[in-house]
């Protein structure tokens, strides 16, 4: 993903201008049969793009039965006297759409150096993008009705019956997929497109939920890799109810070197004033009674929460959105958060996929009320201003009462075999905080932990020292000396 949280996935291309069509038909000539039933055409309009399909199991201990299809696009290496390989790439999400990433937006995506030593392959997961069946619900993921921080017992048994009534509403629209989109699923499908390609090892890289992918592909297959690289990393060896503490104290710095860059920017529309208690009276406001939008529906105080979450994941770019969208909504037009709730709790696609993939791999690990009463003492403690908003708070609830049982994966047990792995973290991180990059890479035998001093979600293409340390990695396997910081850098 191109710097949104992981439930942003797809939500994040129409922020960057990038289209949700399907791919257009092929005007080329015929395809070209490649090993493993993967053929290629040239894209529609896309010079240099090679757009294809590969068929892989629904269920990958049943081989020979049903199979789904996988929409794949290439990219050739730019230079081929010095291309070192193929890269697979994963934007995050889950649900981002890599193959229309490598296809429409090269240039945005990777840097001219890995363009022109890697064929660069995006591969749209399972139920995501343009691969089919796609995962569909019958009923909206977000319901702005339904609270998701209950106040008591009468409230979780809301939140319950309705996550519950999605995930059945999953299980309808999309049918034996939905039990099959757990990572492991994913990473043994990627699997299948390295041997499509007749590549004996491939890099990897992975931001975001791509680190989780990254981490599964490693524990799986540690002898098919060259390289792999992934940046805002996640552990899930990290206990759910630590991982939502870990990522409300995350928001709440990052709001809180926000509120700072007020302080000091005079430019920023709060200038001057407390943002702080701007904030807090603003949530009151909303608490109270929802925030009207111009010609839209009306914002509630989680939503605006959320929807300030999300700009705090494009910190310091959208810091100057942030403070207009605070004074619009305090004069009674919150328009500009309702447009980033429209990309970050509306998209039909982008909720479904986010919500089914990843109840198919976290186990909230909450057994009634008394669970979440005590998880929100701590995140409200944690997180005076953004009241324990976060996305690992979005994930687990919504997972409670989901109809299929999540995967069952040694996260916890260290990943051995492989070649040395570079794990990429910034410090101020609202989505996936800098602790968990250096707890995966602690578990990840002989990999190095490469620290980006810098606000927002993920550094490569962000902090040049960042996209430097990446490149330099994937290019020559060499990680970079231990103990390695990319200085802050001013917008």
């Amino acid at each position: 993903m191109t710097r949104f949280p992981m439930i942003l996935a797809v939500a994040s291309a129409s922020v960057i201008g990038l289209g949700g069509g399907a791919f257009a038909a092929a005007s080329a000539p015929a395809s070209t049969p490649a090993p493993g039933g993967l053929s290629w055409h040239d894209c529609a309009d896309r010079p240099g793009a090679e757009c294809g399909v590969i068929d892989v199991p629904l269920d990958w201990s049943a081989p020979s039965g049903t199979k789904i299809k996988l929409t794949v696009v290439r990219r050739k290496a730019a230079d081929p006297a010095a291309r070192v390989g193929t890269l697979l790439y994963n934007p995050g999400g889950p649900g981002g759409p890599a193959a229309l990433l490598v296809r429409d937006y090269p240039t945005g995506s990777f840097s001219d150096e890995l363009r022109r030593r890697f064929d660069i392959v995006g591969i749209d997961p399972r139920g995501v993008g343009e691969s089919t069946p796609a995962v569909r619900c019958g009923l909206p993921v977000h319901d702005p009705a339904v609270s998701q921080f209950p106040k008591n017992r009468a409230g979780y048994d809301r939140l319950v019956a309705s996550s519950t009534a999605v995930g059945r509403s999953c299980l309808t629209a999309t049918g034996p997929l939905l039990g099959r989109l757990d990572t492991a699923n994913v990473a043994r499908d990627f699997d299948a497109v390295r041997a499509a390609l007749g590549e004996e090892k491939i890099s990897f890289f992975g931001k975001s939920y791509g680190s989780m992918l990254g981490a599964q592909y490693a524990r799986l297959f540690p002898g098919r890799l060259r390289t792999m690289a992934l940046d805002g990393a996640v552990d899930q060896g990290i206990p759910t109810s630590r991982l939502v503490t870990d990522a409300a104290r995350a928001v709440e710095d990052s709001f809180g070197r926000f509120t700072a860059w007020c302080e000091r920017t005079t430019t920023c529309a709060l200038h001057g004033r407390d943002v702080g208690k701007v904030w807090d009276d603003l949530v009151a406001t909303a608490e109270r009674d929802t925030i009207g939008v111009q010609g839209g529906r009306p914002i509630t105080a989680e939503e605006l929460r959320y929807s300030a979450y999300a700009y705090l994941t494009l910190i310091p770019e959208l810091a100057p959105e942030l403070a207009t969208a605070i004074t619009q909504a305090e004069q009674g037009d919150a328009r500009l958060f309702a447009a980033m709730r429209a990309q970050a709790l509306d998209d039909p696609v982008s909720r479904a996929a986010y919500r089914s993939i990843l109840c198919s791999d976290v186990d909230p690990r909450i057994r009634g009320y008394h669970d979440v009463r005590n998880r929100l003492r701590k995140v409200l403690k944690a997180a005076p201003h953004m009241r324990g908003t976060s996305e690992f708070w979005d994930m687990t609830v919504g997972c409670l009462g989901w109809p299929i049982a999540p995967a069952r994966a040694p996260h916890a047990s260290p990943i051995k075999g492989v070649p040395p792995v570079l794990v990429v973290g910034n410090t101020h991180d609202p989505a996936t905080p800098l602790r968990w990059a250096r707890s995966l890479s602690a578990r990840i035998q002989g990999s190095g932990l490469l620290t980006n001093d810098g606000d927002g979600h993920t550094a490569y293409r962000v902090s040049a020292c960042a996209t430097r340390h990446i490149d330099t990695y994937l290019v020559t396997g060499d990680l970079p000396p231990a103990g390695t910081v990319c200085p802050a850098e001013t917008p």
